[in-house]
């Protein structure tokens, strides 16, 4: 786990995650985990924000699923950077 360069407890998931078969999934939530808030910070853009996160989120799930739902979203468009500013600005 020293070989990652991440927090301990992101590295323990990766670890773990090949016993579950899981690690693709895993590895996508460790790298958005890293680096930080995803949607838009900018004040004339909060309402749009909180728009595009609340379409991440569906009932009874939890932040890990809904960043690997966005993440799937945007892989699902060739991540395209149109998409990316349409729907999230970091």
């Amino acid at each position: 786990m020293a070989e990652f360069p991440l927090d301990p407890m992101l590295s323990k998931m990766i670890v773990a995650s090949e016993k579950f078969k899981c690690s693709d999934d895993i590895i996508s939530i460790a790298a958005m985990l890293s680096v930080g808030s995803i949607f838009y910070h900018l004040k004339d853009k909060q309402v749009h924000a909180d728009n595009a996160r609340m379409n991440f989120y569906t009932r009874n799930i939890g932040d890990h699923i809904a960043l690997l739902k966005v993440y799937n979203s945007w892989k699902e468009t060739n991540y395209s950077t149109q998409w990316c500013m349409k729907i999230i600005y970091r």
